[in-house]
């Protein structure tokens, strides 16, 4: 369909004298109304027009140059101009693109365009927590889209490895060495840094301490060195294993302790040109947000000489463009982190740095449980690993009934826990991305893990069920791909298959439209509609009929580009799957 809104946004350039891109083009929401809808609002206004006056003089100028053309039909209907093409327009190129481009179906030829994605950045010495994989999976779902669609992707994973919170850990890890294993864990180093957080309610010297010892890291210190590093080793190992699960993955992994030989010269250029000033005795940038309004002020040098997040962010973005030269760089980081992005966005604007205006926060919301918003202060947070075993019990318990109601074919017991663990990554990552990546999410694990709904197991059986239908069928991919494109136009002719077969067609927009809003739900929405519209289709038509093999051969086919369209779709969300459920 691509091709199609490509010829529309040109036709509709040269009729409204200035530039349309395909991505001004929408979908109307009933499909009887057509194909694309071009919205007159903006037009009508700068005309001092009605929407539906401009809508049909744009439609009467467009009939003549669309009239050689039997396939496409435009009308006005109120403020839109609308386009529809013929089924049979639609359905050969559209299987035959599906089957021959396999993995490569809807991915866009290389764009010139850097983009930067940094997410997930998950503080070293804790549990991976569930609000950080809102920005890991949101983060890893965008990158993969933009990268399907030809843009030069490179994603960071920005560490939170460095700060005062380390220099308390040593006191810790002092303070109760002799209660330690030899050979620390994960979950050590979170229990001490609570415990040490307990005791700082009663034992005001152990901030202090803290303090003089993250100075002391910045500065060198061999012991406090080791000890940092040896909690950044323990912590990334235990953070590998929860990206392999997720399928997220980096092109680079750089705490903020990368660049921290960058931080003096930084400094000592804002000083010298001026841009910090002191207050208090710490070194600050007064600043504005994007709309020139000032906002607090964005401290780069504490009074005890000490740099703070602020600081390593700025010289990240600077190290960052200086290396990669990018056209974007997208920042997937929680709501909470608003000011704190307008603050540094605003000191790379007092730098004179032309190229500031690239860079974006992505604000994510935070999982709700009971309204308690989740914090490891003082030990009360939701770890991911905590959610996943709710998750999988619940999955696991759905899985066991569901094999004992099945027929014939039952599930063998450690295939059911293979299946209920991909069940279970499934419908969390499709429950995180479905939602408004701005939005904060209420996790109800029963509404979750359910085969029935928008949900991420109803997705995986709608593929799972496309490869069962395929095995019976006795073709394989291969043998579909050569069908020629006339066996489709004789054979594929229900309302059904052609309605399914417009809804594949909307891939390439609709990865478009994601990346345009950084929102993954519009892929999910699309994935959604697709499984439903192929369940309509197995309804209502008979895929393998040994009394017509020309219309099986057909029916198979467009089962075959169904499964590789949801495929292509969940390998960018980062869902599992399985080969049975």
């Amino acid at each position: 369909m691509e091709h199609f809104k490509n010829k529309i946004s040109q036709t509709l350039s040269q009729v409204l004298g200035f530039a349309i891109a395909s991505i001004d083009l929408g979908t109307p929401p009933d499909r009887t109304m057509g194909d694309f809808a071009f919205p007159c609002f903006k037009l009508a206004k700068a005309a001092g027009k009605a929407p539906p006056v401009i809508a049909a003089e744009i439609a009467e100028k467009l009939k003549p140059l669309f009239a050689g053309d039997p396939a496409l039909a435009v009308k006005s209907v109120g403020p839109y101009v609308n386009f529809s093409f013929t089924a049979e327009a639609i359905t050969g190129d559209l299987l035959i693109s599906a089957l021959q481009q396999g993995k490569d179906y809807a991915k866009h030829e290389a764009r010139s365009f850097k983009w930067i994605f940094e997410f997930s950045s998950p503080n070293v010495a804790k549990p991976f927590q569930i609000y950080h994989l809102r920005t890991t999976i949101v983060g890893s779902a965008l990158s993969k889209i933009a990268k399907h669609r030809g843009y030069d992707v490179t994603t960071i994973n920005h560490l939170g490895d460095w700060g005062t919170q380390y220099g308390k850990l040593a006191v810790a890890l002092k303070r109760y060495a002799n209660e330690l294993p030899a050979e620390l864990t994960l979950k050590n180093l979170v229990d001490v840094y609570v415990r040490i957080h307990k005791d700082m309610e009663t034992d005001p010297t152990i901030e202090i301490e803290g303090r003089a010892n993250f100075l002391k890291l910045e500065q060198g210190d061999p012991e406090l060195r080791a000890l940092w590093k040896k909690s950044v080793d323990i912590s990334v190992s235990e953070f590998k294993k929860t990206y392999a699960r997720y399928q997220v993955n980096f092109d680079y992994t750089w705490g903020e302790s990368h660049y921290e030989p960058f931080l003096k010269p930084l400094l000592a250029d804002l000083k010298a040109r001026r841009i910090t000033v002191e207050d208090q005795g710490a070194q600050i940038v007064r600043v504005t947000n994007r709309a020139g309004h000032e906002i607090p002020p964005c401290i780069m040098e504490k009074r005890d000489g000490a740099t703070i997040y602020a600081t390593r962010d700025v010289a990240a973005a600077v190290y960052r463009y200086e290396k990669f030269h990018f056209n974007r760089m997208s920042y997937i980081v929680g709501m909470e982190q608003k000011l704190h992005f307008e603050q540094v966005f605003g000191v790379l604007r007092a730098m004179g740095l032309t190229w500031e205006p690239t860079c974006e926060h992505i604000a994510t919301g935070l999982y709700r449980f009971k309204d308690a918003k989740m914090s490891t202060r003082k030990g009360n947070f939701v770890t991911l690993e905590e959610v996943n075993e709710l998750c999988h019990t619940k999955a696991l318990a759905l899985m066991t009934e569901r094999n004992a109601t099945e027929g014939e074919q039952k599930l063998s017991a450690s295939e059911i826990q293979t299946i209920a663990d991909q069940v279970t990554v499934g419908a969390i990552v499709f429950a995180d991305l479905s939602t408004d990546p701005s939005k904060d999410m209420e996790f109800d694990v029963d509404r979750v893990i359910s085969f029935e709904g928008e949900t991420g197991p109803y997705l995986q059986y709608a593929h799972t069920r496309c490869q069962s239908i395929l095995r019976k069928g006795g073709f394989d991919f291969a043998t579909l791909q050569v069908l020629p494109k006339s066996l489709f136009l004789a054979q594929i002719t229900t309302n059904e298959e052609h309605s399914l077969i417009r809804t594949l067609a909307r891939m390439g927009e609709t990865l478009d439209r994601t990346l345009d809003q950084r929102k993954p739900s519009q892929l999910t929405t699309y994935l959604i509609d697709l499984s439903r519209d192929f369940g309509s289709f197995y309804r209502e038509c008979k895929v393998v009929n040994p009394e017509n093999p020309e219309q099986t051969k057909a029916r198979l086919a467009l089962v075959a580009a169904t499964q590789n369209v949801l495929s292509i779709g969940l390998d960018l969300l980062g869902i599992p799957k399985p080969e049975k459920m």
